[in-house]
C-alpha cells in the first residue's frame, strides 16, 4: 500500500485500515534535526532556511528522498511540498508568497515576503514580529501590485517535484495562502484588519477579492501540475471565542473557502483546512463548503474529539484532537492518550492523528522516539507494508 492510496482510502472511509497520523509542525528545522537521524535533514526544513533570492527552483530527487525519509521516520503520513513546507503544516511553496531573507545577524533575520510585509526573527528566545504591511487603505490596495499566481515559472520546480513524490506514491500536499491569516500576515496589521471588519468593511472585502482571486488561481496552478490536495491555515478563533462574528465569517470568509473548494474539487485534488480556535459556532459552515479535511480540534479550545468524531466523520476527515499541552504531560499520561485516541480512529475510520501546535524545542529525543514507537503500535502500522 501506498501513502497515497492509504490516504484515499481513509478519505472513502474503508474499514480495517491502521489510523495515519501527521505532526503539525517542528518548532523549527533545528528542533526537527535534533529528534531526527543525519540521512534524513534536507535543505530548507523550515519556512525561514531560505536564500536571500525568492526561489522557485525544485528541490530535486536527492532531497525528496530525504524528506520521505524523514516522514517515515517520524511517522507522517502527507508529503507537503515546498521549500519549508514539509515540517510546518500548510505553510511554504508557490501557493504562498514567497519570502527570501533580507538581512542576517547573529541571532536573528529579517525576512521579507513578496508583498512587502517584514519580519524580525529572534532565535534564541524565539521572537516573532512582522511589520511593514502594505495596506492602510483603499488606495494602498489599488497600488499593491501582487506577483502573477497564473506564471507557469512560479511553478517550475513544484511540477517536477510533486510528479516525483508522487512516482514513490506519496499523497502531495501543497501549501496556499490563508484568506483570513492571509489578510493580516500579508496585507494590513493584525490588529487594524480586526478592525476594518466593523469600521471599513468595503476595504476588507476588496482585500479579501484581490487576495482571494490570487489564492483561487495558485490552488488551480498546484494541483494542475501535481498536488494531490491543497492545505491552508485560517485560525478564525481563540480558546475562547471566534476572532470575527459568525454573520462576518458567513458574509465575507466563507464564500472564498467555499469557491476554492468547489474549483479544487473541479480538478479532482482535496482540500485540508486548518483552523484554530472555538469554531463550534460557524462548523456548520465548514461542512458547508465542503472541506475533506479539517484540523486541529484542540480540547483546549473546547473540542470534545469523541464527539467531533462521532457527529462529523462523516461529513470530513477528522484531524487532530490532540491538546497544545500532550508533549508535556508525564509518559503513562501520554501512552493512554495515544492508546485512546487510536481506539477512536478504529471506530471511526475517517480520522488522521495530528497535534495541535507542533512538537516544542525542549521536547528531548527519548521521548519522542518513545511517542513515535507508541504510536506506531497502538495505530497499528507495524505490520502494513507502506504505512508509518
Amino acid at each position: 500500500m501506498t501513502r497515497s492510496e492509504w490516504i484515499r482510502g481513509i478519505l472513502e472511509g474503508e474499514r480495517g485500515l491502521p489510523v495515519p497520523q501527521h505532526w503539525m509542525s517542528f518548532f523549527n528545522s533545528d528542533t526537527a534535526k535534533r529528534l531526527t537521524p543525519e540521512y534524513c535533514h534536507y535543505d530548507n526544513m523550515w519556512w525561514y532556511d531560505v536564500s536571500d533570492e525568492y526561489d522557485t527552483s525544485a528541490m530535486g530527487k536527492e532531497q525528496l528522498d530525504k524528506l520521505i525519509a524523514f516522514n517515515e521516520y517520524t511517522g507522517r503520513c502527507f508529503s507537503c511540498l515546498g521549500k519549508g513546507a514539509n515540517i510546518s503544516f500548510g505553510h511554504g511553496g508557490p501557493g504562498e508568497f514567497f519570502v527570501r531573507v533580507k538581512e542576517y545577524s547573529d541571532n536573528g533575520i529579517i525576512v521579507q515576503f513578496e508583498t512587502g510585509v517584514l519580519a524580525k526573527i529572534q532565535f534564541n528566545p524565539f521572537f516573532y514580529h512582522s511589520y511593514n504591511h502594505p495596506v492602510k487603505s483603499m488606495e494602498d490596495l489599488e497600488a499593491l501590485v501582487l506577483p502573477d499566481p497564473s506564471d507557469p515559472r512560479r511553478y517550475e520546480g513544484f511540477t517536477q517535484d510533486a510528479g516525483y513524490l508522487k512516482s514513490r506514491g506519496e499523497f502531495v500536499m501543497g501549501s496556499l495562502n490563508g484568506f483570513f491569516s492571509g489578510l493580516h500576515y500579508f496585507l494590513m496589521d493584525y490588529q487594524e484588519v480586526l478592525i476594518s471588519f466593523i469600521t471599513n468593511p468595503e476595504l476588507i472585502d476588496a482585500m479579501l477579492r484581490k487576495l482571494g482571486e490570487w489564492n483561487i488561481t495558485a490552488a488551480e496552478m498546484m494541483i494542475k501540475v501535481g498536488a494531490d490536495c491543497i492545505a491552508f491555515c485560517d485560525d478564525l478563533g481563540s480558546k475562547e471565542s471566534l476572532l470575527v462574528s459568525p454573520e462576518h465569517y458567513r458574509t465575507f470568509i466563507k464564500p472564498w473557502h467555499k469557491n476554492l473548494v468547489e474549483r479544487v474539487h473541479q480538478l479532482g485534488g482535496f482540500v485540508h483546512f486548518h483552523t484554530h480556535g472555538a469554531n463550534a459556532q460557524i462548523i456548520e459552515d465548514f461542512i458547508d463548503c465542503g472541506f475533506d479535511f479539517i484540523n486541529p480540534f484542540d480540547p483546549e479550545e473546547g473540542w470534545d474529539i469523541e464527539e467531533v468524531l462521532k457527529n462529523y466523520s462523516r461529513d470530513f476527515v477528522v484531524v487532530g484532537g490532540f491538546p497544545t499541552k500532550f508533549w508535556y504531560w508525564n509518559e503513562v499520561n501520554q501512552n493512554d492518550y495515544l492508546l485512546h485516541m487510536a481506539e477512536l480512529g478504529k471506530r471511526y475510520a475517517r480520522y488522521i492523528f495530528m497535534d495541535s501546535g507542533g512538537v516544542p524545542e525542549d521536547v528531548s529525543r527519548d521521548d519522542f522516539e518513545r511517542i513515535i514507537r507508541v504510536s506506531r503500535r497502538v495505530r497499528g502500522v507495524s505490520d502494513v507494508p507502506g504505512c508509518i
